[in-house]
This record gives structure tokens, C-alpha cells and sequence, in this order.
């Protein structure tokens, strides 16, 4: 029987068409071949299984077909490079190598002819594009984890292992399970099989499994067992007392996990930091970003929508986003902004009250989460200059970053008449295309300072202007450049997108615990990952304007494949 595909030629050539161009854009950005055919994404209306059971699923045995044709190699070939580089089964989607006879037999029978035809004519072409970018091995070659070799930035890969044992160490080692001391696994194995769960970007019990076949390890634990130990890592101490909440009063159950994995986090923070490279980078005063980023949280909080019913047992700490039908747990970051040292100070929780909830539903304040940021990162670093999302644009955070002797620019929306008055002037001024208010006073609780406020051509719409907030006293010729600056909190952006495709697993648990140490994994492993890059830039003669010496994608794939008992470095 051949497989059968319903799509015309015409769509097909659509669908080979749309590949290539996906191709032309990742291969700008990816180091290997390999790494483009994994994140192409395949069109569902494409090319069509006949089959409803095989043991490989149809989507990674595409990928494989693409791999052998972009890179032509024989079928043989293809087996013996899925087989001997285990990293290509994970990149793959494959929950193992298939053999020569099991390639064949989906190339025969999986897809039509015109099918075969619509993936070759796509993968030449994709060949084509990532040879002009010196992404092809030749046969003999491929991306072994050879100590020797040497890459195209003048990187051996056992400077690159030496450099990621370093950034580990200083990491991971707060996060201690307190387990019995005949405990069969050690702690660091639940890192290597979270690095997995990153590298593969999903949490499910089934790649929990699949991780064993990928370790150098003769046995690893059961994904029931990493889970049970993730909640025993943010299980609150019975023992906390009343006096380490400032309130005093029973804290709720999120608080105290919430200090339980927070406080090993800043003990990471702090080892990141003091003897290494960091430390040395971070010496001078530096600009930080304040921002809030979702993770989605698709389930319905409602029992009956159309009644306003909610449902008892919904997660507490899930709040409503921007989007009116979008729930998600949210979290506060405080970032160093710059080209070196783009490095995450701190995290926070945050919780603000939905439609779902009653009024009396506890939320937490913006200027709470801000003042407990800053408070971290100062511990660390001198801050010279704040910059925050529009999100944070209230009077008491703008006092709190004051009280602290800092400066803080802040974008607000045009909402008081003033502020549309005042634009109506800079747009109808004979000369200039800014202009700014100063000293206009802010009161808090009794306590003033001066803001000035800034009108400057939006970026993102013609014909609007942007107002931003600011304790410093700014004149007239400085706007664009104090302005400009916050161009580069856009980096924060960056980093969202990196924590959320390398190293952020997806998973369905609705146990605070597993959420909050995901979130606080995801954001040490990318930690991991800058350090990483600024000790090989240290000791290696790579420029610091250059992108990062190894991509994020190839961390977690060292922390659990490359870094065993005989691991270098």
C-alpha cells in the first residue's frame, strides 16, 4: 500500500514552497543544519499519514526525511548518524533510532509520490540555502562532541564543557533535595533530566521516560520520582516562622513556596556572580528592566460561564491577561540590560485579581513586587538607572524606585488631558519634534519628588507620541537620547523568547511547586548559558559584539549529555 496524501500538486508545492522560506530565516540564525529541519514547522494541512499506529509518529520521521535529503545522505547513513548522535533522536521529535528497513519503509509507504517529490524538491532547496551558510556536513562528518574539535569561533568543545561545568556548579548546587544519604540518585541527576524536559520543551510523563534512553547514566529516575522530588524542593519548611513575613500573620501556602525556592535562587545568584566573570562585568553601575512576562494557563476558571459560577479548586495564583479569554501565572523579572551581561538579578511572583474572583481575592501590589526586586539585585549590583514596562506605570512604584536613590524611566499611556494638551503643543511647535514638562510633583504617603515628563515621536505608530516618566532632571536636548535608551530594555524581550523555547518545559501540573521551579529552572539554565558565554569570551579571543559563542539550544543538550563522570572540565 502507498501512503496516500489528498492535497493536490498545486498545494504541495505550496506547502514545499513554505518550508523553504521558513528555511531561509532559520538558517540565519541556527549553527546546524540539524537545528533548522527541528524547528521548521510543518504544515498540518500538508502531507497527510495513512497510517494511524507506527511506532515513530509521522512528524519526526518527516524531519528525518528532510535531514537525509538536505544533507544527502544515504538511508544507511542517516540510520548510523540517528544511532551514534542521540542528541539528533531528541532534536527529531523520535523516541528512538529508527532502522534503514523503517526509513525506507516511510519513504515508500507514508508518503505518495507526489509527496516524495514536494519533500525532495523542499529539502534541495533547503540544501541549497544552508550550504550558502555553511550549515552542510559533508558524510563524514557531523556535530560529535569531540574534546579536540574546534569550532568556527575558535572554540574546542572541551572549552565549551569546562565553561558550562563552571556556570553548573556555581548554579544548581543551592537547590539540595535533603534526601536520606543512601538516596539511590544524587541531586544533580534531576538536573540532567531537566535539562532533558528543557531540550525537548515539554514536561510529560512519556518524555520523562524517553530521557533514560538519551544519559550516560545506567539508570535514571522515574518521572514520577523527579516530580515528587521538584515538590519536595519547594515544600515550605513546617518550620517557618511568623517573623520571616513582614505582616506577621499566617502567610498563604504560595508565600511560603514562594520564599522556599526563592531563596535558593538568590544564593545562585550570588555564587553566578562572585568569582567569575560576572563579577567583574557587573562592577560598574548598571541599567536594569523590571518587566512581567505570562506563562498560559489554558484551562476555563468557570464552572458555568454563562452563570458567573467559578470553580472551587481553580490554581490561586493564575491570573487573567491582556487578551479578555488568555489566563496565565505571571512573573516579575529584574534584568541587567547590556551586551555582556544580560543576566537575571531576581524573580517575583505576581498576582492581580481577575473577573473570576471575588473583590476581596487577594492580588499583589506592583510597588511590593518592585521593592522586593530591587532590594535583591542591589545586594549584588549598584543600580544607576531603572527601566520598567508600561505595566508598572503607577505613582507608588514610581516612589519606590525614588526612595531607593535611583532613577527610573517609565512609559505611561496618554490617558489625562494634559498629557494630550501637551502633545498638541510639540506636534504644532514651528522647531521642535520633542518636548518635556519638568518637576511636576508626585505625592505618596506624604513623601514628594519631582517627575518630568516627555513627549517624543512614537516608534510604532506614525503621528503618535510616546510619554515617558522620569525622577531625573532632563533637558530639552537631552530627551532623545534619555529616551533611546530604553530601546535597550527591548532585550528583555529576548530573554523571555530564549527562557520560553530552550529552557521552559510545558507541563499541565497545576501545583504551585512545579510551576514556581520550573520558572526558576528555566531562568538559572539561561543563566547558565550567558555565564557560560562570558567566561569562553574571557578566555577565548572571541569578540563581545559577536553573537554568543554557543547557541541556547546546545545547553541543555550538554547538561545531559556531555557532562558525565568522565566529563571534561
Amino acid at each position: 500500500m502507498n501512503g496516500s496524501d489528498t492535497g493536490s500538486s498545486d498545494s504541495l508545492s505550496e506547502v514545499a514552497d513554505d518550508l523553504v522560506t521558513q528555511a531561509e530565516d532559520l538558517c540565519r540564525i541556527h549553527d546546524h543544519i540539524t537545528r533548522v529541519i527541528a524547528d521548521l514547522e510543518l504544515p498540518e494541512d500538508g502531507f497527510k499519514d495513512p497510517f494511524t499506529t507506527s511506532r515513530y509518529e509521522f512528524e519526526p520521521m518527516l524531519r528525518v526525511l528532510l535531514y537525509m535529503e538536505a544533507s544527502g545522505f544515504s538511508q544507511a547513513e542517516t540510520q548510523q548518524r540517528l544511532e551514534h548522535w542521540p542528541f539528533l533522536q531528541v532534536r527529531f521529535g523520535l523516541n528512538g533510532a529508527p532502522r534503514q528497513q523503517t526509513i525506507s519503509h516511510n519513504v515508500r509507504n507514508r508518503l505518495s509520490r507526489r509527496g516524495r517529490q514536494a519533500l525532495k524538491t523542499a529539502a534541495e532547496k533547503i540544501r541549497e540555502i544552508a550550504a550558502d551558510h555553511d550549515l552542510v556536513s559533508a558524510p563524514d562528518e557531523g556535530p560529535t562532541i569531540d574534546p579536540n574539535e574546534m569550532g568556527e569561533k575558535g572554540l574546542t568543545e572541551a572549552e565549551i564543557l569546562r565553561a558550562v561545568r563552571v556556570a553548573r556548579d556555581r548554579v544548581f548546587t543551592e537547590f539540595v533535595t535533603e534526601r536520606a544519604p543512601n538516596a539511590k540518585y544524587e541531586d544533580e541527576v534531576f538536573w540532567e533530566l531537566q535539562g532533558y524536559l528543557s531540550m525537548t520543551a515539554s514536561g510529560k510523563r512519556k518524555m520523562k521516560r524517553r530521557s533514560a534512553r538519551f544519559s550516560w547514566r545506567g539508570e535514571t529516575p522515574h518521572g514520577d520520582t523527579h516530580t515528587r522530588t521538584i515538590k519536595k524542593l519547594g515544600a515550605p519548611d513546617p518550620q517557618t516562622s511568623l517573623s520571616e513575613f513582614s505582616d506577621a500573620t499566617t502567610p498563604k501556602n504560595w508565600k511560603r513556596i514562594r520564599k522556599t525556592l526563592l531563596d535558593p535562587f538568590d544564593a545562585a545568584i550570588e555564587n553566578l556572580i562572585e568569582g567569575t566573570d560576572f563579577g567583574d562585568a557587573l562592577r560598574e553601575p548598571v541599567n536594569v528592566a523590571i518587566d512581567v512576562t505570562p506563562w498560559v494557563f489554558y484551562p476555563s476558571p468557570w464552572k458555568n460561564r454563562d452563570l458567573e459560577i467559578p470553580k472551587e479548586d481553580y490554581p490561586e495564583m493564575v491570573s487573567g491577561l491582556k487578551d479578555e479569554h488568555a489566563r496565565g501565572y505571571k512573573f516579575a523579572t529584574l534584568t541587567v540590560i547590556g551586551k555582556n551581561t544580560p543576566i537575571v538579578l531576581a524573580i517575583e511572583p505576581v498576582k492581580e485579581n481577575s473577573d473570576w474572583e471575588s473583590d476581596t481575592a487577594e492580588s499583589i501590589k506592583k510597588a511590593a513586587v518592585v521593592e522586593r526586586l530591587l532590594a535583591k539585585a542591589q545586594e549584588y549590583v549598584d543600580i544607576h538607572k531603572v527601566m520598567a514596562d508600561r505595566e508598572f506605570s503607577t505613582h507608588t512604584v514610581r516612589d519606590v524606585i525614588d526612595r531607593n536613590g535611583l532613577t527610573y524611566l517609565i512609559p505611561k499611556p496618554a490617558q489625562a488631558d494634559q498629557d494630550l494638551e501637551n502633545i498638541e503643543k510639540v506636534k504644532t511647535h514651528p522647531d521642535a519634534d520633542v518636548g518635556v514638562v519638568n518637576d511636576v510633583l508626585l505625592t505618596v504617603d506624604g513623601r514628594t519628588h519631582g517627575v518630568d515628563f516627555m513627549y517624543v515621536p512614537s516608534r510604532e505608530e506614525t503621528g503618535s507620541y510616546a510619554i515617558f516618566t522620569t525622577n531625573a532632571d532632563v533637558p530639552p536636548d537631552r530627551i532623545q537620547g534619555l529616551t533611546a535608551q530604553y530601546r535597550d530594555r527591548w532585550m528583555i524581550e529576548n530573554e523571555y523568547k530564549s527562557i520560553k523555547k530552550h529552557f521552559l518545559p510545558t507541563t499541565a501540573s497545576t501545583d504551585y511547586r512545579v510551576r514556581l521551579f520550573y520558572f526558576v529552572a528555566g531562568v538559572l539554565m539561561y543563566n547558565v548559558w550567558r555565564l557560560t558565554n562570558l567566561l569562553l569570551r574571557s578566555w577565548v579571543d572571541v569578540h563581545h559584539g559577536e553573537s554568543p559563542p554557543v547557541p541556547a539550544g546546545e545547553i541543555t543538550e550538554i547538561l545531559l549529555l556531555c557532562l558525565g563522570p568522565d566529563g571534561i572540565g
